[in-house]
Order: C-alpha cells, then structure tokens, then sequence
C-alpha cells in the first residue's frame, strides 16, 4: 500500500533533475551576444621572410574590442582564452598578407578564422577597429662590424673582439638599404665588467652583449646573431709609470744673496733626462696632460757658496705625496762666482 506513493515521488525527483538538466543544457546552448577586450600583435617569425608592421598613423595600440556571438559555456570559456594576446602571424592566420607592401585588414574577418574562435562556435560580430593599415616587409640579413666601446683611460691600448669582428643582423630590407659602410653594433665594456678584472694583466672578458649602433636604433624587428662576444683588453693597472724625457732645471738661493752670487749652469746641464714619475692613473694623466708640471731645482746654501761649490744634487718640485719620482743622473755641475764690487764713485774736491 505504500509503495505506490514512494514510487511516485521517485518519479517526480526523475522527472525534475531531468528537467532542469535539459533545461542547463538549454540554456548552455542558447546563443548570447558578449562584448570582450583582447591585445592582437604581429609577431615576427624568425622563419618567416616576411615581417608586418602597423602603420602610425592610425592610433593603433594592439587592442581590439571585440562583439562575439555564441554558446553561453563557449563564451565563458572564451573570456579565459581571450586573456592572452591574440598573435597574427602571417604564416599561420587565414587573411593575414604575405606580401610585400601596404595592406588594409579587415579585423572581424581576420579574427574569426582564428581557432580560439572557431573551435568553439563563437562568431566575432564586430569589432573597434573595423580595419588595421599593415606593412608587409621583406627581412634580409646583413654581416655588421663590431665596436667596442670602453669608458676613457679605463684601459690600456685598444680592446678587440675575440674571433671575427662582426655579426649577422636580420632586419627589415628598409633598413638595410638605410645602413653605410660606418654603420656598427656595439660591444659596449661596462665598469662593473672591468672591475672583474685584474688590473695590468691583458684578459678576456666573456659574453659582452651587442647593441644596436646609431643606425640600427629604433629599427624592429632586429635580430643578432651571435648576440654576445668575448672582448680581449688590459684594464689600466692603479699605478702607472711616466717617463718624461727632460725636466728643466733651475737654481734656488737665499734671496739676500741673488746680488752676490752669479751662479752657471752649461746648456747641457740644464735639464734631468730620463725622469720616472710613478702613482695613481689619475695623477699621472695631470702630469701627461701638462696640468701639473714638473720642475727640478738645485738648492745652494751660504756655505755652498762660499765654498764654490762646482756641482749638486738637483731636487724635484713638491708633487702629491701619492707619486715617487726618480732619475738615474740627478748631479747638475754648474760655476759659482762673487759679483765684482761695483765701483765707488769719488766726491767732489774736498771743501
């Protein structure tokens, strides 16, 4: 007797779950309209001889607003997708040109025919922009010297690319046709890359990364191959040895005695040959420079003039205590002589 109850409330949960899976699915299935924001970029294949570019004249900044027809399931999943850029390569996108020249897309076409559409039943109804103006360019490779570049006086002599001094470029022809025989990637050596190495001892230093050069700036795509080098160089030791030629030698006295004393010095005698001036780069690039002169002297005492001294050790004007200054000769002959009296001149006739 109360089997036939329980039976029938069996049926009606069927009945229901049925229902409302058929009506999910329903509504699953229904076709809903959705508005949806995406990045779209054309990448450049590095096998492909072809590269697009978007011209600048129109505002483009790679996102499209797009209106989308389909299932509802397929448009939720559809807004996960859409989360990564859209890429149209011309290689691989249906309506993308592959050749050389300008082109005007039409973007709802292009778009649609992309698998994150089409594989769920999803139809790009519109989009903003409607169209895009691309340029399809031939890319070429070209062979590009290399120059390093060093910061000034951090180095000794020249720097030089280990190996061949140049490198592989694909880039758009455009820009090809643009570069000159001047035109250079750069191996740019940078401080902390020479601090790595030890100062006066020549060595190489590994994987500097190439730049593009004043004519290649600005030029996309561009690619380098190989993108690094090995740069052989000497980094400019702390201390450093200057050797000047000649230094001028003069002669010091006590001033009380300058009109006393005649002091001589022959020609060849006047100058210190051969004088090692040895401290920091820094200094040593003052003296070079001139901005920090040196002079030699002989200093001659009372006694050594009396005495009539014929030679003496010359000395060197005062320079920062950080340099050492030697010569192999330092004796300066020279003649010493008393001024003659000057002559008294006589009076009148006594009064």
């Amino acid at each position: 007797m109360q089997s036939a109850p329980l039976e029938r409330v069996r049926t009606i949960v069927l009945v229901t779950f049925v229902s409302v899976l058929i009506w999910a699915f329903a509504e699953g299935q229904s076709l809903q309209t959705k508005r949806a924001d995406v990045d779209v970029h054309f990448p450049a294949n590095s096998d492909s001889p072809y590269v697009v570019r978007v011209l600048d004249d129109q505002g483009w900044r790679g996102r499209v607003e797009l209106q989308v027809e389909g299932p509802a399931t397929s448009l939720e999943s559809l807004e996960l997708a859409l989360r990564a850029p859209l890429s149209l390569d011309p290689d691989l996108v249906e309506g993308v040109p592959s050749e050389s020249g300008e082109h005007t897309l039409e973007l709802r076409e292009v778009l649609r025919n992309l698998p994150v559409f089409r594989t769920r039943g999803v139809t790009v109804i519109s989009t903003e922009p409607q169209n895009v103006r691309v340029m399809v360019e031939e890319l070429t490779t070209q062979a590009i010297p290399i120059r390093v570049e060093v910061a000034p006086g951090e180095i000794e002599g020249s720097a030089e690319v280990v190996g061949r001094p140049e490198a592989t470029v694909r880039l758009p022809a455009r820009a090809a046709a643009q570069l000159t025989s001047e035109s250079r990637l750069i191996a740019r050596v940078r401080a902390e890359d020479l601090a790595r190495l030890e100062p006066g001892r020549r060595a190489v230093l590994p994987n500097v990364r190439l730049e593009p050069g004043p004519d290649l700036l600005g030029v996309q795509p561009l690619e380098i191959t190989p993108d690094k080098v090995d740069v052989q160089l000497l980094v400019r030791s702390k201390t450093e040895t200057l050797v000047l030629p000649s230094v001028p030698v003069d002669v010091r006295i006590p001033p009380d005695l300058m009109d006393v004393w005649v002091i001589e010095i022959p020609p060849e005698e006047q100058t210190i040959r051969d004088v090692h001036v040895t401290g920091a780069s820094d200094l040593i690039e003052r003296i070079r420079t001139n901005q920090q002169p040196v002079t030699a002297f002989v200093r001659l005492t009372y006694t050594d003039l009396e005495r009539g001294v014929t030679s003496a050790q010359a000395e060197f004007t005062n320079l920062p205590s950080q340099l050492t200054i030697e010569a192999d000769d330092r004796e300066v002959r020279l003649t010493v002589r008393r001024r003659s009296a000057a002559p008294v001149e006589e009076g009148p006739p006594g009064l």
